[in-house]
């Protein structure tokens, strides 16, 4: 065991720092070769960006600047004069992907996905592309971001900003409006009728948000008036380049009908949607202070991206198993824990009286719909929804050469394969599938110089620091969650009991959007306990009150007292609750029962 003294507790600095050790991922400042690599790869398209002092003649120099030069365009397809845009959370500056979308003379469209050329500027074996991979992935935390790249390449050179030019590595292929692929009256399986990989050029003009394009697809904006209303598309997120508010509006909208129709089609053919809710917090001047805490909103332009995200995926990995062949690097996904899922359906039959299909993840979903048609209660299908998702396996990197091809399947998405292409900036396995890309269009695969035994390690080591990534960002989540319920305590909100053990049982909370265990240890000072095992097997916790005082009331709330006696805690049960920051270290969301939850 390693154990170290690191820091104090109960302070942002101090537990960030601690996380960051804790799983791995404090990786420090870039080294003094990463740097002179970026800098000698950015370093012939480099320009001030210059603007004027407003009433002077003085230059004012604003930033370093990028552009390609033309010897870096030569040999790309130029789409610099097409209408591409981005659509990002409102923070984001490690933009990674850009579309466009051309309506075609037979009805159907042209859907370009556009994403940023890292593999240009990272060198196999360079000091830069060792460090990348060591990272293997950026870490967001809710106060910070590690990157993955040192920032003249992720937020300048390669990110995808407005009205610059950049390069990228792009798919093509045309769709039908109903989200079929194949040409109208051709026969075949639905398979595209051709797609276009290659290097690009590009000039977004427009640097949409999620709230932002939200706002045109609800017709909230740009629909015929002469001058957007900027409470709905700021002017910094206007198009610019000759293009129109009224173009790029009517382009999204089209995005938005053809992507939402291939999600009917995907849900149709099997998918399986288990989403959780994620906290978003907004920070005060000192970025340490959390001042708001709210459920982070998925809208229909999340899943716009998505759509065409999880073709470009499904494209390219269709590619490099048919080019690149064992050597191509994808990402499976194994069905889940048996053990678990079974678990989870002898509840739900035991609880609500619902069977749940687990036969694979079309029945699953099929299951999932039909108990939101029927279960008039929605928090119970969330609660059913969260269960699930505990046996659940993580999706993995692979070389496709280390497993036979029926464990390339993705049981969630249901697709016999699939890779990441579309986050270079951000995820290291998205480089090398990048390099065996342009190798297959190369044809020169059989140079490649990772063998399928070195991108099979190098996957294993990506999976790792995701994981490690993902355990680091929840833990960040969980620090300023405790933190801004330090300052604003919850007295009384809803609790569903998920599970119940010896002496602790696991309660979700959906104003939180958290599942957090409880100890009965904790609550020694107001209840009465008993936990025992009926004869069915089954779990359970009793509690009573021990006094008048319970934790968020007091004797002035009730003379009389609670006007409960008992409370038998089992799977599902509601419960009202109190939630807190715990007192001691480390820090972390203390919740205690107050008492049955009165509808």
């Amino acid at each position: 065991t390693n154990v170290r003294k690191l820091c104090g507790s109960c302070n942002v600095e101090d537990e960030t720092k601690a996380l960051l050790v804790e799983n791995g991922v404090d990786h420090g400042d870039f080294p003094a070769a990463v740097l002179r690599d970026v800098d000698k790869a950015v370093k012939t398209g480099r320009f001030l960006e210059e603007n004027k002092t407003s009433g002077t003649d003085v230059d004012v120099e604003r930033d370093m600047g990028w552009k390609p030069t033309e010897e870096m365009c030569r040999g790309r397809r130029d789409y610099r004069n097409h209408r591409i845009f981005t659509i990002d959370p409102t923070t984001a500056k490690d933009l990674d992907d850009a579309l466009h979308v051309t309506p075609l003379p037979d009805g159907r469209v042209e859907i370009g996905v556009h994403i940023a050329d890292v593999s240009h500027f990272i060198q196999p074996n360079s000091a830069v592309d060792q460090e990348a991979l060591r990272r293997a992935t950026t870490v967001y935390l809710v106060n910070d971001v590690i990157p993955m790249l040192p920032r003249p390449l992720c937020e300048i050179a390669c990110s995808l900003n407005e009205n610059v030019e950049r390069l990228a590595f792009s798919v093509v292929w045309r769709m039908n409006l109903d989200g079929t692929l194949s040409e109208k009256g051709r026969k075949g399986n639905n398979k595209p009728d051709d797609i276009w990989y290659g290097r690009t050029v590009i000039k977004s003009c427009a640097r949409l948000d999620y709230a932002t394009a939200q706002n045109i697809i609800d017709g909230k904006v740009a629909t015929g008036e002469t001058q957007a209303d900027e409470m709905f598309w700021p002017k910094s997120r206007q198009p610019t380049g000759g293009h129109t508010i009224d173009q790029v509006a009517a382009d999204v909208r089209l995005m938005h009908k053809v992507a939402m129709a291939r999600r009917r089609l995907r849900f149709g053919n099997g998918a399986l949607a288990l989403n959780g809710i994620k906290l978003a917090f907004q920070l005060g001047e000192d970025r340490e202070t959390p001042e708001l805490c709210a459920p982070y909103p998925i809208r229909d332009s999340n899943r716009l991206i998505e759509e065409y995200m999880l073709l470009a995926n499904y494209f390219v990995a269709q590619r490099l198993i048919t080019h690149a062949h064992r050597r191509a690097l994808l990402r499976n996904h194994s069905p889940p824990i048996e053990l678990g899922m079974q678990s989870v359906v002898d509840v739900s039959k035991e609880a609500i009286n619902f069977e749940i299909d687990t036969t694979n993840s079309s029945t699953l979903q099929a299951s999932l719909s039909r108990l939101s048609r029927e279960c008039d209660d929605e928090l119970v299908v969330q609660c059913v929804t969260e269960s699930l998702m505990t046996p659940m396996k993580p999706a993995e990197y692979i070389a496709a050469g280390e497993l036979g091809e029926e464990d390339w399947h993705h049981f969630a998405l249901n697709i016999p394969y699939y890779t990441h292409f579309t986050s270079p900036i951000r995820r290291y396995p998205d480089v090398i599938v990048h390099r065996l890309l342009q190798a297959t269009i190369d044809d020169n695969v059989n140079e490649f110089p990772q063998t399928q035994g070195d991108i099979h390690c190098a996957a294993g080591h990506c999976n790792d620091k995701r994981m490690a990534a993902k355990k680091a960002q929840e833990r960040s989540d969980r620090v300023f969650l405790s933190l801004y319920l330090k300052k604003n305590p919850i007295t009384s909100t809803l609790g569903v009991c998920l599970s119940v053990g010896e002496k602790t049982f696991t309660v979700f909370v959906p104003k939180l959007g958290a599942s957090i265990k409880v100890f009965l240890q904790e609550h020694e000072d107001c209840f009465n306990a008993n936990a025992f095992t009926d004869d069915g097997g089954k779990r359970h916790i009793v509690i009573s009150p021990k006094q008048d005082l319970i934790p968020g009331m007091s004797q002035s709330d009730d003379d009389k007292g609670p006007s409960w006696k008992s409370l038998d805690i089992g799977i599902f049960t509601k419960l009202e609750v109190a939630c807190t920051c715990k007192a001691r270290p480390p820090i972390d969301v203390r919740v205690k029962v107050v008492g049955p939850w009165k509808e």
